[in-house]
């Protein structure tokens, strides 16, 4: 098990989205720290950016962006996709004041670990697997070569119905966070 994709992928996976949460507390943290905690309400903006930025990866997909490659562009939207949370997390911080932004910033939540364990990952651990069952009988007992198998397969059968989950999601994030924008139009005092 130890050797199973699981482990050596998916679990430092997890930690680098839990580290990109506790950084964006830490930030909040250090922001209402230095009496700054105004700034988080600036960053809701850059990071809506970012995420739209982010959809650069779609466009090229889907070929309304004829140029470039499709790998720049992969980069692109996992970083802005990054970027584009954290600035969103310190905005929403650690306030309950509506209903509205925090299931935004769930949904946000939710999309970008979707996109996390997504097709870029799917991709690496699809042809990891494949090498190692191409080549499990030089190094592997069986006992544990059919323990591997199981963690491998179940965890490549996981990961591919990540689609599923990823796309209707960010629908939702979008809607929400359209919902939002007009709210804070609509109430904001513009006097």
């Amino acid at each position: 098990m130890w050797k199973s994709v699981m482990i050596q992928r998916a679990l430092p996976l997890t930690l680098s989205y839990i580290l990109l949460i506790l950084a964006a507390l830490s930030l909040d943290a250090f922001l209402h720290f230095a009496h700054m905690a105004w700034v988080g309400r600036y960053l809701g903006v850059p990071g809506t950016l970012f995420f739209l930025l982010s959809f650069g990866y779609s466009a090229r997909k889907k070929k309304v962006i004829r140029n470039g490659a499709l790998g720049i562009f992969l980069r692109l939207h996992c970083n802005a996709g990054w970027i584009g949370t954290l600035m969103i997390l310190i905005h929403s911080g650690i306030h309950f004041n509506a209903l509205l932004p925090w299931a935004a910033t769930a949904f946000m939540l939710i999309v970008t670990g979707s996109g996390h364990v997504g097709q870029y990952l799917l991709k690496k651990v699809k042809a990891e697997v494949k090498m190692k069952l191409q080549f499990s009988g030089v190094t592997a007992t069986e006992e544990n070569l059919a323990d591997e198998k199981y963690w491998d397969t179940l965890t490549v059968k996981t990961l591919e119905k990540w689609r599923g989950l990823h796309m209707p999601l960010v629908a939702v994030l979008i809607a929400l966070t359209f919902i939002h924008i007009a709210a804070i139009a609509i109430f904001l005092n513009w006097n």
